[in-house]
């Protein structure tokens, strides 16, 4: 889950206090981490990245869900620029009145200092050919133009958040990744009722490990 002028719905919805309202405010200010990637780790295709955001509606989902993540996204191999890169869907990075996109970004820039104090990189129990098959699924879906769900519906695969992206990339493969786990959210959020937060991944039994990258003060 990213920025979005609709999540101010989830955080009021979910009652966060004034006084914790107003400590979000200066979360970046007083925690001036950044992920530091090494480049020695062994990532393979379709491996899923995690990261908790600066911003007070990345606060919110970490609270929420009582844990270090609100966002993750799916690991692709360039061949051309023989680098990493993340696909993930995620609101609020895109120019003024243009559509919000499932996009496909360097690690680095997913990992940039204004947007992430902390992050991590797990493995789904599985063939390496089916986490493959899950990258090449989350590609089409950002070559496709896939649009960011504001109304957060699993059950609407039209458009997709960023949990569900993932979600939906491992289930064509016949994984469930969150392992049926979610977590209960005001209609008014989600016309269903529910949605998946990234713990519900990160928590799974599908999950083989999580390996948390490490920080440094800036």
């Amino acid at each position: 889950m990213g920025k979005s002028a609709s999540f101010v719905r989830l955080g009021g919805i979910l009652a966060v206090s004034v006084t914790f309202g107003l400590s979000l405010l200066s979360a970046c200010a007083d925690n001036r981490t950044s992920v530091v990637l090494t480049g020695e780790e062994a990532f393979r295709e379709g491996d899923l990245v995690l990261r908790g955001g600066c911003g007070a509606e990345s606060r919110v989902v970490m609270d929420a869900s009582q844990s270090l993540y609100s966002h993750v996204g799916i690991l692709h191999r360039d061949s051309s620029e023989g680098e990493w890169m993340v696909i993930h869907a995620v609101p609020g990075e895109a120019e003024r009145g243009e559509p919000e996109y499932v996009k496909c970004e360097s690690l680095p820039s997913f990992y940039a200092p204004e947007r992430a104090v902390s992050g991590a990189w797990m493995r789904v129990d599985c063939a390496d050919s089916i986490a493959a098959a899950a990258s090449r699924y989350a590609l089409r879906k950002m070559r496709e133009q896939v649009e960011f769900d504001n109304d957060y519906q699993l059950s609407d695969t039209m458009q997709l958040y960023c949990t569900e992206l993932v979600w939906q990339a491992y289930l064509q493969q016949g994984i469930d990744v969150s392992d049926g786990h979610r977590h209960d959210v005001p209609t008014l959020v989600s016309k269903d009722g529910e949605c998946i937060f990234p713990s519900d991944i990160a928590e799974s039994s599908k999950i083989l490990y999580v390996k948390p990258f490490k920080t440094q003060q800036q």
